[in-house]
């Protein structure tokens, strides 16, 4: 009997988190929120963001407070937009000082299990171009692909650590939360 309980316990615990292995498409857009995802983001994660008011765009924005800070490194961090007079919600990513001068970003992946890579490009465009860098990164963070920013002089390797990686992971998924891509 113990060991069943044990079992189920166990199970519970895996089941805790389930969006960490669910799939997100880094084309489609979404920005439509709902009252419930609203309800659940600020009655359950909110406490674990630093919130700025903007109240003439009617906004809110929040950032993961984990995140960390660190200006000799290369780091992006997303902030959700919560447009409460619209009902959407956008993700905007913010670059440190490492990379406050780069006009346009080149991340280089590396799968090194099915042995493939490319690049992800990011011209810091509008909402759209910010969802897509960050579904992209969120993409190969949950795939634990290898990264690095391409410069002129070479690669940096990005998102190194577990401490850069998780804030941003769990920021996008409860972006994705906001917007019912995820439930």
């Amino acid at each position: 009997m113990k060991k069943w309980i044990v079992a189920v316990c166990g199970l519970c615990l895996l089941g805790c988190n389930p969006d960490k292995k669910t799939k997100v498409s880094t084309e489609e857009v979404h920005f439509t929120t709902s009252a419930s995802s609203v309800l659940f983001f600020k009655n359950v994660r909110q406490i674990y963001y630093e919130r700025q008011e903007n109240n003439a765009a009617k906004a809110i924005i929040y950032r993961m407070r984990s995140r960390v800070h660190n200006n000799s490194i290369p780091l992006l961090y997303p902030a959700i937009v919560y447009l409460w007079a619209q009902d959407e919600a956008a993700v905007i990513l913010e670059r440190n000082e490492f990379l406050a001068d780069t006009d346009t970003l080149r991340f280089i992946w590396q799968d090194t299990v099915q042995q493939t890579s490319g690049e992800y490009v990011f011209p810091n465009g509008d909402r759209r171009t910010h969802y897509r860098l960050a579904a992209q990164l969120y993409h190969s963070i949950q795939e634990e692909h290898r990264l690095w920013l391409q410069t002129d002089s070479g690669r940096i390797p990005f998102f190194v650590s577990e401490k850069e990686r998780e804030p941003f992971r769990k920021t996008m998924v409860d972006y994705f939360r906001l917007v019912n891509v995820l439930r």
